[in-house]
């Protein structure tokens, strides 16, 4: 993500309200991927009506929105109900990870529709006996992304992660996985499918069976040689879809690093080594303060191929955007 900086020069941050400097109320403008402040403090700018909510979303009405909702907002079809107090920090959190993943997308270019994406963060049983639901899966069917509101409490999250043997579990993490499932059908189509499948294989095989397959016998035990992690192995969607993740999490973490200046600017090396130089001085950062590593995942020669034909497809489907 780019720096971003109000009117008066101080430095401001994605999820800032007001400028600490010179007192202006601050609002993302997602149509030119920047902060924007008032022109004079309490001036006013068309903020997102969420601003007074509970989430207090710091971005700006989008043009034709209806309700006076930005668009990150007016894509939210579905909420965790208010009416539970907890709900109110959860829905918060799940916004904010979905601002980072709808940057991400405008980012690329790619088109944002909140008539064709939609996000719906739902309860189930296991955190509200009030509703009908069961268990709620996170996933992605025709266009609406679906997460359980509970992820958005740490120790729900932690235990799933131990549960699912994951070295890795984030709300971003879930958002990003899941945006890589709506958007293959517009990067892949007849020019490059067939490179597709031969690196992640046939996303026309059946997905229950594999997944039947999957949990039943995990993952093959050779399996971190050619996929990002052990679910990638599921079913060519789901290899597809994780290596989309780890694209989205390397070009901004690159993109924040080189704004930075932690890493130069230089058309000598390619992403791989830059990534990879950065994450090796990051995790041992993180050990050093007894933390997890920040980057727990290893990037083989085989996984690189596939992230670099994600930048590929998308590249070539944006162009001209």
């Amino acid at each position: 993500m780019k720096g971003m900086r109000c009117r008066c020069g101080q430095a401001v941050y994605f999820n800032n309200h007001t400028c600490v400097n010179c007192g202006r109320r601050l609002g993302f403008d997602s149509g030119k991927l920047t902060m924007r402040a008032e022109r004079e403090p309490g001036a006013g700018l068309p903020f997102c009506a969420n601003r007074a909510s509970a989430i207090r979303c710091n971005w700006l009405t989008a043009t034709g929105a209806a309700g006076g909702l930005c668009l990150s907002c007016s894509m939210s079809r579905v909420i965790p109900s208010l009416e539970k107090p907890e709900n109110h920090e959860r829905w918060r959190k799940l916004e904010q990870a979905k601002h980072r993943l709808v940057y991400d997308l405008l980012r690329l270019g790619l088109p944002v529709d909140p008539q064709q994406l939609r996000f719906e963060f739902k309860e189930d049983r296991r955190t509200n006996p009030h509703v009908s639901e069961q268990h709620v899966y996170t996933g992605h069917a025709y266009g609406v992304i679906t997460i359980n509101a509970a992820e958005a409490d740490e120790v729900f999250r932690e235990e799933m992660r131990q549960a699912m043997n994951e070295p890795w579990r984030t709300l971003l993490g879930h958002l990003r996985h899941e945006s890589g499932h709506h958007y293959f059908h517009f990067v892949v189509d007849d020019t490059n499918r067939d490179e597709a499948r031969r690196l992640f294989g046939d996303e026309s095989a059946n997905y229950d069976a594999a997944l039947q397959h999957y949990y039943a016998d995990g993952p093959l035990p050779d399996w971190s040689a050619n996929f990002i992690s052990a679910y990638a192995t599921a079913h060519p969607s789901e290899d597809w879809a994780e290596c989309w993740a780890h694209y989205l999490h390397i070009r901004s973490v690159l993109e924040v690093a080189v704004d930075s200046g932690v890493l130069k600017v230089s058309r000598q090396g390619n992403w791989y080594d830059r990534f990879v130089e950065l994450v090796l001085a990051l995790n041992e950062i993180m050990r050093a303060l007894g933390l997890p590593d920040a980057y727990p995942f290893v990037l083989t020669a085989p996984v690189a191929k596939k992230i670099e034909f994600v930048h590929r497809a998308i590249a070539r489907a944006t162009a001209g955007t």
